[in-house]
């Protein structure tokens, strides 16, 4: 490996583009090599933008030897078969979450890092983000002493239309599976504890859900095998004004105290406008996370393949978010509490 951990990324889309593709300049370890996409201009607006070299083939991107890592951020259905052929091709892998669209594409993604002896990570980013990294060493400081309930929200307007991949549940599982993944992550991270069951309830809201067959709003509880209970509510039916994007809320009642945390607060400047109305200013792109947290991911994955450390989020955990998720989506479908 040369001096700098060599980086393809492919998908450059709205998260490739701008969420993985600036961090690299900032990574020390790091270089962008390559930008592909099965869309030309994409990639070369990438390049463009960070000095890649622009690549409209993934076999081409496998196949290079100034390729150490391929950095996945492509829609679900392709996570598993290009990350098992990257794999294959003795390269280290960076995916998007959710690790897969099944269970069993999952397990071929991690059989196939086992038997190449690749790093396989998954980007969990909000366990890169400085909010709910205070909020994980706020839990285990003792701040509110044992957790016994955790309410989740993340709400948005899905600002794609009805064509896109994100709608039909054989591409990107809806958005139980697409946002809730955040959600089940988060819960198993936050209290060190496994869920033993999921009732959810799934609504299509918008003209795009009724005609993909997907949910765009859901409600789900998770029970854990230590006591505690998590409440997640997932949805892309919140108006477009609704904080103009992904807004989130999480509430903590622990046996000592209790926590809260909110996009809201870290948009504390609030400006009315007198045809506009109400304007939250945007201080980072994502509404969802912050560009810092992609930067911190992508460091902690070149440390990885640099054999630093294991990543934080095992493939097992992001295995186990997927479970969570999938679980989540038939209790919805069934109207059932579904065992974990």
């Amino acid at each position: 490996m040369s001096d700098k951990v060599r980086v393809a990324l492919v998908g450059c889309g709205n998260i490739g583009s701008g969420g993985h593709a600036p961090a690299y300049a900032r990574v020390p370890g790091a270089e962008l090599v390559v930008a592909c996409d099965l869309l030309p201009g994409r990639a070369e607006a990438v390049a463009r933008a960070t000095g890649a070299e622009p690549c409209g083939s993934f076999q081409e991107v496998v196949a290079r030897d100034d390729v150490d890592a391929v950095d996945l951020c492509v829609p679900t259905d392709r996570h598993a078969p290009l990350a098992v052929e990257a794999l294959q091709a003795g390269k280290h892998v960076l995916c998007e979450k959710p690790i897969a669209r099944t269970l069993e594409e999952a397990d071929a993604m991690i059989a196939a890092a086992r038997e190449a002896g690749r790093v396989l990570m998954v980007g969990h980013v909000r366990r890169f983000d400085h909010r709910y990294v205070a909020v994980k060493g706020a839990l285990r400081a003792g701040d509110v002493g044992r957790p016994i309930y955790i309410r989740r929200a993340e709400r948005q307007w899905l600002p794609v239309p009805a064509d896109v991949w994100y709608w039909r549940p054989e591409a990107g599982g809806g958005v139980i599976v697409d946002i809730g993944v955040h959600i089940a992550d988060m819960f198993r991270w936050l209290l060190e504890d496994e869920p033993v069951s999921v009732y959810a309830v799934g609504r299509q809201v918008r003209q795009a859900a009724r005609e993909a067959n997907s949910f765009d709003h859901a409600l789900m509880t998770f029970r854990f095998a230590g006591g505690a209970i998590a409440v997640a509510e997932a949805s892309w039916a919140y108006q477009p004004s609704f904080g103009r994007g992904l807004y989130a809320a999480l509430d903590i009642v622990g046996t000592a105290g209790t926590l809260h945390d909110s996009d809201q607060q870290a948009n504390p400047m609030l400006v009315y406008d007198a045809t506009q109305g109400p304007q939250l200013p945007h201080y980072f792109r994502f509404m969802s996370t912050t560009e810092h947290a992609f930067q911190a991911e992508i460091a902690h994955f070149v440390a990885c393949v640099r054999g630093e450390h294991p990543p934080a989020i095992s493939p097992h955990d992001a295995r186990r978010a997927l479970e969570m998720a999938l679980a989540a989506q038939r209790s919805a479908e069934t109207g059932s509490v579904v065992p974990l």
